[in-house]
């Protein structure tokens, strides 16, 4: 073999060579890709560091500068924690079948064990996920046509107010489970009862005087009851339907625009509860909404139904309690107090300090609406100067205390470590008899007083002002003169012993409507005494009072009084139309 030779330099293969041994070229896509990140990089300092710069300038301490920093890192915590939420909850909803057949592989459950009470309806949320866009564009319409114009005659500043977006998502709400109860002595109503969950990606923008505010995303989580009533034997078939929710729903919204504000520390907890007071006002019981299907029915008595009974609640003692209060690692005892609800209806305990077995021996009363359905819920919780720890809870059917009547037991408390909690319970029905009425010696209550307020008519322009028991004609400024000439606003105060009640207000309306229930507990129907008064909302003057005496409710069939009442001190036509029943 013959051995090659060299190439000689400026040779084609030397030049190939050298072409190889050279530096690539610099892509041009990689530099256009650079800057911009460099100059988000930049303006992301530049933001981090202005308020540094500004605290500087205005001469403010580091204090200041840290608080704000503190903050913020606070805000984008919870902010992440809600996103975070939001996220999970999406993840479930899409991969629900896959969550639920790993859980159940974890917990090795026979395949005979089912929930026969509560069936699940995945043909109503087909339906429901096939009309969504529909129902969409229909909630779209009635923002705009009905809600806009109504936000903007509120207030002369709200005339402004617009949607500027308004996108309610692909996700639809969803119905988890269902719930039929039947009562043979009750066959012209169907109950059902609906777990309601929506995990929403709606997206919904305002704008006020060029301020944006709205919510992208909500969640909310519910037990809907649902009554159809009265069954019919003649097409639509069912008369009306009635829709509440038996507990305040679970609500957690995430904020955009300026109201992103609201996920703050310390504030984003105040408005998803302010939202779901608004909601219950609305929506849980006793509230509720009733809709005629068939034309030229009465729904009063749908919409304002009698209470079906009244539990008493003895809050006896506790024992065994968690001990949640140390000192430098040393575990002491707690101050216990308990927290007792049903539905709106709320009760707080006395606080026992230091003590792991306290005892209370304090009596609570519930009125209630709905058996089965609502729940006794009994919380506990250690007094701190901060935050209150808790120390466990109970949730007990209120069916089987109506059933039995007295319930005596101790309760294992929930979610907890140890302890048990004393109850009593007394389910008490009502009754139309006035002979039944005998006056409790240890100060509890004997009967239920239900007030059905429904209407004025003729009420006075002229306001009047209450003073040492009796009523006199206030002279006036030239102003207020000009300001009393247009029809009051009006709002009933209504008082039982120490209760009082407050009706809504009826802006600019000689004959207002309120179409509201209350109900008040009664000691001693013969000698406690209905107060009323309707007041203006504007100059808060009573424009009328009435004082009406229990026992004369007492000669009236089915313990019922209906009529229009005169008003006192007020005009000479003034009424005011009630039905008080006494059970």
């Amino acid at each position: 073999m013959q051995a090659e030779e060299p190439c000689a330099p400026g040779a084609p293969g030397d030049r190939g060579t050298q072409r190889d041994q050279r530096a690539p070229s610099p892509d041009p896509r990689l530099s256009s890709q650079l800057l911009p990140e460099l100059y988000t990089f930049a303006a992301r300092v530049l933001f981090y560091l202005a308020p540094v710069y500004l605290a500087g300038y205005v001469g403010l301490s580091i204090t200041w500068l840290l608080l704000g920093a503190l903050l913020w890192m606070w805000w984008r915590r919870n902010r992440r924690g809600k996103l975070g939420r939001l996220a999970a909850a999406f993840e479930f909803l899409d991969n629900e079948r896959q969550f639920i057949s790993r859980e159940l592989r974890d917990q090795h459950l026979p395949a005979w064990i089912h929930f026969p009470d509560v069936e699940r309806v995945e043909w109503a949320n087909k339906i429901i996920s096939q009309t969504w866009p529909y129902l969409s564009m229909i909630m779209e319409n009635k923002f705009r046509e009905k809600l806009e114009p109504k936000i903007r005659e509120k207030s002369i500043h709200l005339r402004t107010f617009t949607f500027t977006k308004l996108y309610f998502g692909q996700k639809c709400p969803r119905v988890n489970g269902v719930k039929a109860h039947t009562n043979q002595c009750n066959r012209r109503r169907v109950v059902l009862d609906l777990q309601i969950c929506y995990i929403g990606d709606c997206e919904i923008s305002a704008e006020l005087q060029k301020i944006q505010a709205g919510v992208n995303g909500i969640q909310l989580q519910g037990t809907l009851r649902v009554i159809l009533e009265p069954l019919l034997v003649d097409k639509p078939f069912v008369g009306a339907v009635t829709m509440f929710f038996l507990q305040k729903p679970h609500l957690q919204i995430n904020w955009t625009g300026l109201t992103n504000l609201l996920d703050a520390p310390g504030i984003n907890e105040v408005s998803d509860s302010l939202l779901e007071e608004l909601i219950a006002a609305h929506l849980v019981l006793p509230n509720r909404v009733t809709v005629p299907v068939k034309k030229g029915l009465d729904v009063t008595n749908l919409l304002f139904p009698l209470p079906c009974g009244v539990i008493r609640v003895h809050l006896l003692e506790a024992e065994m309690l968690a001990q949640k209060d140390s000192f430098l690692g040393i575990r002491g005892k707690s101050d216990p107090y308990a927290k007792v609800s049903i539905g709106l209806q709320h009760f707080r305990s006395r606080t026992i300090y230091k003590n792991l077995n306290p005892t209370w021996n304090e009596v609570f009363e519930f009125i209630v609406y709905e058996v089965p359905g609502q729940d006794l819920e009994v919380d506990l919780y250690d007094e701190d100067p901060d935050r209150d720890d808790f120390l466990g809870s109970l949730q007990i059917c209120l069916g089987d205390v109506m059933t039995n009547r007295v319930v005596d037991e101790w309760f294992v408390l929930n979610d907890t470590t140890s302890g048990r909690l004393h109850l009593r319970l007394e389910g008490l029905s009502l009754i139309a008899n006035p002979e039944a009425l005998i006056e409790d010696q240890g100060g509890l209550s004997t009967a239920i007083l239900v007030v059905f307020l429904e209407s004025a008519c003729n009420l006075p322009r002229n306001p009047f002002d209450y003073l040492n028991g009796e009523y006199r004609a206030k002279k006036l400024s030239r102003f207020t003169k000009n300001k009393v000439s247009r029809d009051p606003s009006s709002y009933v105060k209504l008082s039982v012993g120490k209760k009082t009640h407050m009706s809504k207000t009826c802006p600019h309306s000689k004959d207002p409507v309120w179409s509201q229930v209350f109900s008040f507990f009664v000691s001693n129907v013969a000698a406690e005494e209905l107060h009323l008064k309707v007041l203006d909302d504007d100059q808060e003057y009573a424009l009328g009072v009435l004082e009406i005496p229990l026992c004369q409710i007492l000669p009236y069939t089915d313990l019922t009084l209906e009529q229009r009442f005169q008003l006192d001190h007020s005009g000479l036509d003034s009424l005011i139309s009630m039905r008080l029943v006494l059970r």
